[in-house]
């Protein structure tokens, strides 16, 4: 019989690095014969260094005080910095920085300092930072934007070996050797580790650091034995799904509702199985919507399972002048222009709304050609609607849209090196193609408000960000 142990450990100190080994030790041989270094199996030595750490915690902190030392950075602009990112809106699943940055970037924890990176700075550095410097901090920028996608490509993490290397470079020319740190030449092993560990949501810290943080927040008498109090806190918020469970032989099931409900928890047995949509959806299908507009959704494709879990409201009945649009989108959709509806019986499922953060970009083909280009928008809501085709109801799952028109000036992105993209405001008309299949939102986009001069029209300032999935 063999224990399995794997241990990590900090092999330097002062750096920012991490190493695992994994032990095999054979315990059928007497306690006192089993740990000696003969008879215990080296299994695997390996290294792996956290980008939570190494990045954010890392050189992006790290930067702030350098920039504050040759006075870039101080007081004053800080307060502009803030007002400018206060008027960046923010998607869900990033970090808001409220009063942070006026404040000193005092007290910043990881995912504000992964929004910093890869969100704000580009726009509020723009006219803080000489244009050397600023440019060498999108080298660092371009290459967090890369290496913090849910999937990446060989290609993409070359390139961010690549941009990493010359940041690394260009920052000894700027700032001197001496405040080039360990840390820093740990960026040019990142790429390794995410050739063997895969995408860096398989290996950075930050859900450990978000249970850190649950345990933290559990109340305890502040004295002795407070450790075992956040275990038994930890374990009881864990399995009181399963817990509750148990009783389902004895209590009825509306009951059994009830308590998952008030304790905000499921059965984390049935949230293994997968649903009766699960069979059906296809990871690949529903990827190549997002990115081939020449694959086109009609809206009734499955779905990932999790979309499920969703709860609809009450129905709804649309204004007439998007049921004209949803009604012109089938007739595209479906190649039939023998498809009619009565505006009085239009009723549709909404999921939900979105408010803040309801932003994104899908692909179209560009003026009738075979090159593709990425279109931003706002998702005015989210709806269901039931289609009767030969008798036989469909469901389909749609956004209802509004589009940003295209900067008048044409070609002209003064930002672009920065990676953010200048539009004009939302356009006013609805048609069918502000009726987009869910299947066909590619990724969330950043988005704020910006003038040139006092005088100018307000622009939108777009900054892509990486497509997630999660199936």
């Amino acid at each position: 019989m063999l224990t399995l142990n794997i241990n990590w450990f900090q092999p330097f100190d002062g750096r920012t690095h991490s190493s695992g080994a994994i032990y095999l030790s054979i315990n059928n041989l007497p306690r006192s014969e089993r740990l000696k270094s003969e008879n215990v199996i080296l299994v695997a030595h390996f290294t792996v260094i956290d980008p939570m750490h190494n990045l954010y915690l890392g050189t992006a902190k790290q930067m702030i005080q350098i920039w504050r030392e040759c006075n870039y950075i101080n007081e004053k602009n800080q307060l502009t910095m803030q007002e400018l990112a206060n008027g960046i809106v923010v998607p869900c699943g990033y970090a808001r920085i409220a009063k942070k940055i006026a404040d000193g970037f005092s007290f910043m924890k990881a995912d504000e300092w992964k929004s910093w990176c890869v969100i704000y700075s580009p726009f509020v550095l723009k006219h803080v930072l000489p244009a050397k410097n600023l440019e060498n901090w999108i080298l660092f920028v371009n290459s967090c934007r890369l290496l913090t996608k849910p999937s990446i490509n060989d290609k993409e993490i070359d390139e961010a070996h690549s941009k990493l290397q010359l940041f690394c470079t260009r920052f000894q020319t700027l700032y001197g050797k001496s405040a080039v740190t360990p840390n820093m030449h740990l960026h040019l092993h990142l790429g390794k580790c995410v050739h063997d560990f895969g995408p860096i949501y398989a290996f950075w810290l930050f859900s450990f650091e978000r249970y850190n943080g649950l345990l933290k927040n559990i109340e305890t008498n502040q004295k002795g034995s407070f450790e075992s109090t956040m275990m038994k806190r930890f374990l009881e918020r864990t399995y009181i799904g399963s817990f509750i469970q148990s009783f389902v032989n004895h209590f009825p099931q509306f009951a059994i509702d009830f308590l998952h409900r008030i304790s905000n928890s499921q059965d984390q047995l049935a949230a293994l199985h997968p649903s009766s949509t699960a069979s059906t959806f296809s990871l690949s299908d529903f990827v190549e919507y997002s990115l081939n507009p020449c694959h086109s959704a009609l809206g009734c494709e499955p779905l990932p399972p999790s979309v499920f879990l969703i709860k609809l409201d009450q129905r709804i009945t649309m204004c007439k002048g998007h049921y004209e649009c949803l009604l012109e989108f089938y007739r595209h959709a479906y190649g039939s222009h023998d498809l009619f509806g009565h505006y009085s019986n239009c009723e549709s499922n909404q999921i939900f709304e979105y408010s803040s953060g309801s932003y994104f970009r899908t692909y179209y083909l560009e003026n009738n050609s075979e090159d593709k280009a990425a279109f931003p928008g706002r998702i005015l809501y989210l709806f269901q609607h039931l289609l009767t085709i030969n008798e036989t109801v469909i469901t389909h799952t749609f956004a209802f849209v509004e589009w940003y028109s295209s900067y008048s000036s044409g070609s002209y992105q003064p930002m672009l090196n920065e990676g953010i993209e200048l539009w004009n405001k939302p356009s006013s008309v609805f048609n069918y193609e502000c009726i987009i299949p869910v299947h066909c939102l590619y990724s969330p986009i950043t988005i704020a408000k910006y003038r040139f001069t006092i005088t100018s029209e307000f622009k939108r300032l777009v900054i892509p960000l990486p497509q997630k999935i999660e199936a």
